[in-house]
């Protein structure tokens, strides 16, 4: 009798393991999911806000540099190369891929524009990288290859990088946002 209760017992385990085991899907049936999705559309506009420039006011650059409204904005799609060589004027290199976020400064020492810019960003000093996409994103956090540099995610459709008060603005600057 104990020996029959026993295999009942043994046999509801075997069966109810069996079941939960086959429930189980494969890591082949869902994808990991990037960040950022290769061939999304991104369009970068940049802002800027500072005590000395903006009265603490967030500007966009068109109105800073005075020039057409919009007309410093880009668009690309994201791809295996660089998105935005020298965006803005040819400041920055921006690169997006599946899995960060790439700004280096390429405009030269002498440059006609930021030459006299370069410095390390004084408090209250923001200048941001609004990225658009066409659709949906899935970034849930980030690290920052720099302290001065912070990833805002706005919405799944909307990123801001935000260079802040620290950054070291110079020729030969990058920075690296890591996505998770």
């Amino acid at each position: 009798m104990k020996t029959t209760k026993l295999n009942v017992i043994l046999l509801g385990f075997i069966m109810a393991a069996t079941l939960f085991s086959s429930c189980k899907k494969d890591k082949d049936d869902y994808p990991e999911t990037t960040p950022i999705k290769l061939g999304s559309s991104v369009t970068v506009r940049n802002t800027f806000q500072s005590t000395a420039f903006t009265n603490d006011v967030e500007q966009k650059i068109e109105d800073v540099f005075q020039v057409p409204a919009q007309s410093l904005e880009a668009t690309a799609n994201v791809g295996n190369a660089v998105e935005f060589n020298a965006y803005l004027l040819g400041l920055y290199d921006i690169d997006i891929n599946e899995n960060s976020i790439s700004f280096e400064v390429v405009a030269q020492a002498g440059d006609s524009t930021y030459g006299n810019l370069y410095r390390v960003l004084e408090p209250k000093t923001f200048d941001r990288y609004y990225l658009t996409f066409d659709q949906a994103q899935v970034v849930n956090g980030f690290t920052s290859s720099n302290p001065a540099i912070n990833l805002r995610i706005d919405s799944d459709r909307i990123l801001v990088v935000e260079i802040r008060e620290g950054y070291d603005f110079k020729p030969g600057q990058s920075f690296k946002i890591t996505l998770n």
